[in-house]
């Protein structure tokens, strides 16, 4: 690799001004040049000057160095005011070096800091815009209405069709189908009733009642089907915490002739439930005439299939949103 030039130019090689000339020992001769090469020594007061110089500082050195060559007064003045212009100069370069140190590492930790905060004025506004649009939200949301929550929702009076069809029952998951005896539809509610609750109907604002006779897929028992159209919900849900709390009376029975001719004439169970403004009902009997003391297995599914699948499925489509 090329390099610039030695101080003082190119280095000398040992040997360099001598010829090579053949038969001379030339490795004796340079051996013994060094060893009559002379030795300089140096007197105590030129070792003592270069201890001296070795410990002068630069302007010393120069003030010793104009004193050697008897260097005229303007010309010592003019060298004083370049150290001095050297001097400040440096000292400046430094306090501004310095400075700017400072700077960088304030500005790069004040980045560090920054990355790691958020801006409480962005905060403060995207917090303002996500109430606002919850407001906007919360306003703009329309009401959420059961459409069977109220008779003024649900204003079309059902039909016993409506309710039991024109064949024999068959609720969704059920053993068999339940055997459709008769069905009647009744303008006054109290019809439907008896004693106590029969006044209770009375008084509700109740405007229609339909109701059949069925038989359970085996034939062991015979029941009395029933839905009452109240005003609202919370009646119909009034009705039924009355019908719980053990009142004097019950639903009436609609008896027919076959397997529902001893229907009511010994103990019944009473199943009911409420589904929007509706109020829904179901007495079980045996079809043998002998007493039901209490609901068995058999009467808690003729429960289940008739007003929880049967009388929903039949109700639900009036909950549709048009």
């Amino acid at each position: 690799m090329a390099h610039g030039p030695s101080p003082f130019g190119v280095p000398q090689q040992a040997g360099q001004g001598n010829q090579r000339e053949p038969g001379f020992d030339w490795d004796q001769y340079d051996e013994r040049a060094r060893m009559n090469a002379p030795t300089v020594r140096l007197s105590p007061e030129e070792r003592a000057q270069l201890e001296l110089d070795a410990t002068r500082s630069p302007e010393e050195e120069m003030e010793a160095h104009l004193e050697s060559i008897h260097a005229s007064r303007p010309l010592r003045r003019a060298a004083q005011r370049a150290r001095r212009r050297t001097k400040w100069w440096l000292v400046a370069l430094a306090v501004v070096s310095g400075l700017a140190v400072a700077a960088a590492c304030t500005a790069g930790a004040f980045i560090v800091l920054r990355e790691g905060e958020q801006d409480p004025a962005a905060q403060n506004a995207g917090g303002a815009d996500d109430q606002e649009t919850s407001a906007d939200d919360a306003s703009e949301a329309p009401e959420v209405v059961d459409p069977i929550a109220s008779r003024e929702t649900d204003s079309a009076p059902f039909t016993a069709e409506e309710l039991f069809g024109a064949g024999p029952l068959a609720p969704a998951g059920a053993a068999g189908t339940y055997e459709v005896l008769q069905t009647e539809e009744l303008a006054d509610c109290a019809e439907a009733g008896l004693d106590e609750l029969a006044d209770l109907l009375a008084d509700a604002d109740c405007t229609q009642a339909a109701r059949a006779t069925i038989v359970n897929p085996d034939g062991e028992y015979a029941a009395t089907a029933g839905v009452l159209n109240l005003a609202t919900a919370e009646e119909a849900e009034a009705l039924r915490a009355a019908i719980a709390s053990d009142l004097d009376g019950g639903f009436a029975v609609l008896r027919t002739d076959g397997d529902a001719e001893e229907l009511g004439r010994a103990d019944t169970q009473l199943g009911y439930n409420t589904y929007g403004h509706y109020l829904m009902y179901v007495v079980i009997g045996r079809t043998d005439g002998e007493a039901l003391t209490e609901a068995n297995d058999a009467v808690r599914t003729v429960v289940g299939d008739v007003l929880d699948i049967w009388f929903v499925d039949r109700l639900s489509p009036r909950r549709d949103v048009q």
